[in-house]
């Protein structure tokens, strides 16, 4: 039986409180009454959630938790104890975090990125904010340019580092730290692949070729917003062509050339045309 998992089961027996299963590589479990699918029968295949009760027993539910034992997720905390946080995972009993196991004071309503596990000496399924250690390193399955899932797990004053894919771990440099909260969920980039130790900086822009396209899309469209024309070229200063289109005057003198060679602009002494 896989606590903290999905297990494949066959029901055995039926008892005023709930059904008791049996678990496909061995054990029973019970799925309560109120858990069960309407019409539910002896010698029926389910696949079932099994976790642990508060005396320690193996329960097993159809509902669906946001994250299994051994993966990362991203939980709201729906309440803060004596006894730790509890934190909203997709079953009907929440998931704790034990105080041990924070980073730092956390109340109703946050955001955290966790891992979950198995407690050692309880045998109960908890998560922990201290994701580091299960952090995978290598990154040879990853790609420049790719793009991924970030989500904040730190932010300090020069730097934030993402959760990416719910796997490795990546940066971002910015200025802009305000901006970024722990539990932040979106898109980004990798902008580059550390050879030493295959570390991730993170962009949240696209970057090589598709950074390309996309800045050639957004070129005509300003195009067609100014009736067709825009008066900008290799006569551009460098800060002009920053400020309208957010790209250096290298990129943007080879993007045009690419848009004019696929015969979409014309390129004149006092700027750029749509065909």
């Amino acid at each position: 039986m896989l606590i903290g998992r999905f297990n494949d089961t066959r029901v055995q027996d039926e008892l005023p409180q709930g059904f008791y299963l049996e678990v496909v590589g061995g054990g029973r479990v019970l799925l309560p009454g109120s858990k069960a699918p309407k019409d539910l029968c002896i010698g029926q295949e389910l696949r079932v959630f099994v976790y642990v009760d508060n005396e320690g027993r193996p329960i097993a539910t159809t509902q669906k938790p946001f994250a299994c034992v051994n993966q990362f997720a991203v939980l709201e905390v729906k309440e803060v104890n004596d006894f730790g946080a509890f934190l909203d995972w997709g079953l009907d009993k929440d998931l704790m975090l034990p105080f041990k196991q924070q980073l730092g004071e956390i109340q109703a309503g946050d955001k955290c990125v966790v891992y979950i596990l198995e407690d050692e000496r309880s045998g109960r399924i908890v998560a922990t904010e201290k994701i580091r250690s299960f952090i995978d390193h290598d990154t040879s399955k990853v790609e420049v340019g790719q793009k991924v899932t970030i989500a904040v797990y730190e932010v300090t004053e020069e730097y934030v580092d993402f959760l990416v894919d719910y796997r490795y771990t990546g940066r971002l440099y910015t200025q802009d730290v305000e901006s970024f909260h722990i539990g932040d969920i979106g898109d980004g980039f990798i902008q580059n692949i550390r050879e030493e130790d295959g570390k991730l900086a993170i962009s949240l822009s696209p970057v090589g070729y598709d950074a390309i396209m996309d800045s050639a899309d957004s070129i005509l469209q300003k195009l067609e917003e100014a009736n067709g024309f825009l008066p900008y070229g290799d006569f551009s200063s460098p800060e002009e062509i920053k400020a309208t289109f957010g790209l250096s005057k290298k990129a943007f003198k080879k993007i045009i050339g690419s848009l004019f060679r696929d015969k979409k602009i014309y390129i004149t002494d006092d700027g750029i045309e749509k065909v």
